[in-house]
């Protein structure tokens, strides 16, 4: 793991969470299925290095700026570092989810989210630092727009009429009668 502010993924990061507050503010709707996508991809992964290298998780007690981190990290979270990575894996699934539907369970998702971004802010170089804060923006920005619909609907959704084209529905055209 590169621990180096001037690293390629460091600086990566930190550009693409500077484009995600800019479309987050352009185009709601993108801005928050970029959202879930990095909740959803950062789920995955942690679940993944947990299963296959949890230790690396470790380095995070050198990287910290906290030294109530440290000592979580280095202390209680050492002895049960798959518990712990599940867990947050869990709810970075649910945040990353959640994003994608509309009222109460976005805005849900989008204060979780705020909140996770923020609370992984003191791991510091770890965490991308600042990239955390400037996640937890775009979804700030989001929490003031008002999204109304969920992603599988959009934001220009036509009501499904209730009523068939009877055209379509003479034998023939896409069934037969018989």
């Amino acid at each position: 793991m590169e621990t180096d502010y001037t690293s390629v993924p460091y600086i990566a990061t930190n550009i693409i969470a500077i484009v995600t507050v800019i479309t987050a503010m352009v185009w709601p709707n993108a801005g928050r299925v970029f959202l879930s996508g990095v909740f959803i991809g950062a789920s995955a992964f942690n679940a993944f290095t947990a299963l296959e290298n949890p230790s690396l998780y470790l380095v995070f007690g050198d990287l910290t700026v906290s030294n109530f981190y440290r000592g979580v990290i280095l202390g209680p979270f050492s002895k049960h570092i798959q518990f712990y990575i599940f867990t947050i894996a869990f709810f970075q699934l649910l945040i990353g989810a959640f994003l994608l539907y509309k009222d109460r369970l976005l805005k849900i998702a989008m204060i979780g989210g705020m909140v996770f971004l923020l609370a992984i802010a003191p791991l510091g170089v770890g965490a991308a630092f600042p990239s955390s804060l400037i996640l937890a923006s775009a979804l700030v920005i989001l929490l003031q727009k008002n999204i109304d619909y969920t992603i599988y609907e959009g934001p220009h959704r036509m009501p499904i009429p209730l009523k068939t084209n009877a055209r379509l529905m003479k034998p023939g055209i896409f069934y037969s009668s018989h």
